[in-house]
C-alpha cells in the first residue's frame, strides 16, 4: 500500500538546502563550539573596546557567527558544478512511502522497481519552511517538496515520526518549533486526531 507518492528533482539550490540540513543534524559538536568561541571573541572585543585591535575581535566573533555553512556550501557548489559540466542531469527520484520503508525510484523509469529505504534505517529526520529531509546516515539523505504534499504536510510529518520512531528537527525558530508542537497536541487530545497512517493516495 502506497500512502504517499512524491517526486523530487535536483538543483545546485536543493544541493545547498541538504548540505545546511546534514550540517545542522550531524555538526552539532562543531555548530555548539563555533557559537560559543565567537561568543567569547565578541565579549573580549567588547571588554577591550578602548584598544584599536579591538574590532578585529569583534568582526571576527561575527564571522564565527555567520560563516557556519561557508563548509557545506562549498560541497554543495562542487558537486553542482561536476554535474553541469559533466553535461548530466541533475538526480531527479520518485519516492514511494509504503508500510514498511520508503522505495526510491529513477524519476524517467517510472515503472522500474527500485531501492527501499526501510523506516528502520533512517536515522535523522529534518524539517524546514520547504522540505522534509530523511537521513540514511550523516553521507547520505533524501529531500521530500513540501509543496506536493498541499494540506498533508502536518500527517505526513506524523506518518513518518509514527513510522521511523524519531521526532524532526526543524531550523525554524524555538517559539516556531514550539507553537507547532503545541498545535499537534491540541489537535491529538481535543478533536481526536489520533496519529494513524493516511488514506493511500
Amino acid at each position: 500500500m502506497t500512502y504517499y507518492d512524491v517526486t523530487m528533482r535536483h538543483s545546485e539550490k536543493t544541493f545547498e538546502s541538504l548540505s545546511h540540513m546534514q550540517y545542522d543534524l550531524f555538526c552539532k559538536s562543531n555548530l555548539v563550539g563555533r557559537n560559543i568561541l565567537g561568543t567569547a571573541i565578541v565579549l573580549l572585543g567588547i571588554l577591550e573596546q578602548e584598544n584599536w585591535w579591538a574590532i578585529l575581535l569583534v568582526a571576527y566573533g561575527c564571522y564565527l557567527f555567520t560563516s557556519k555553512y561557508s563548509s557545506a556550501n562549498h560541497t554543495a557548489h562542487k558537486l553542482a558544478k561536476q554535474i553541469t559540466e559533466s553535461g548530466m542531469d541533475f538526480p531527479a527520484s520518485r519516492f514511494l512511502f509504503k508500510d514498511h520503508g520508503m522505495e526510491i525510484r529513477p524519476l524517467e523509469e517510472k515503472e522500474k522497481a527500485g531501492d527501499v529505504l526501510l523506516y528502520g534505517d533512517v536515522c535523522r529526520l529534518g524539517e524546514d519552511m520547504r522540505y522534509f529531509y530523511l537521513f540514511r546516515d550523516q553521507y547520505g539523505g533524501y529531500m521530500v517538496p513540501k509543496e506536493q504534499l498541499s494540506d498533508e504536510t502536518s500527517k505526513f510529518r506524523s506518518f513518518l515520526e509514527e513510522k521511523t520512531r524519531l521526532t524532526f528537527r526543524s531550523r525554524s525558530a524555538p517559539v516556531l518549533r514550539l507553537a507547532r508542537r503545541l498545535s499537534y497536541l491540541y489537535d491529538r487530545l481535543y478533536r481526536g486526531h489520533a496519529c494513524h497512517p493516511p488514506q493511500p493516495v
